[in-house]
């Protein structure tokens, strides 16, 4: 991936932010990839074949950013980011163009920290369905 689209000193303004809770920084072009951070315990998680797999689901996402903003862009302004909130990880997609983005993944736990809504709604579903 181009530096002119990632700073180098991203993964440590990152890590800086927020800690041991970052899993991963990848930035992703149409035909390639560049794992800028993995933390230790996630790369012992994942193979190549894995990480590329996961990459392949960002490029995806990316090229239906030109489809979502057609849809939603005049009401709502551009997408900026795509949100997949798992049990235990939460993964940020920023789709920069048609062919380029910049996955960052974080410990679910320290994300509902920051976004105590995702939680309560989370907890009202949970609630509802005992």
């Amino acid at each position: 991936m181009g530096e002119e689209r990632v700073s180098p000193t991203l993964p440590d303004r990152l890590r800086d932010r927020l800690g041991d809770s970052l899993r991963s920084v990848v930035g992703y072009t149409r035909n390639d990839y560049t794992v800028y951070y993995l933390r230790d315990d996630v790369a012992a998680d994942y193979d190549d074949a894995e990480i590329e797999r996961g990459v392949e689901e960002m490029r995806f996402e990316s090229l239906e950013a030109e489809y979502v903003n057609d849809l939603f862009a005049e009401r709502h302004g551009e997408l900026r980011c795509n949100v997949t909130f798992f049990e235990d990880a939460v993964e940020l997609n920023f789709p920069l163009s048609e062919t380029e983005g910049l996955a960052v993944a974080v410990d679910a736990d320290h994300f509902a920290r920051q976004d105590s809504f995702v939680q309560y709604v989370l907890d009202l579903v949970t609630d509802a369905e005992e």
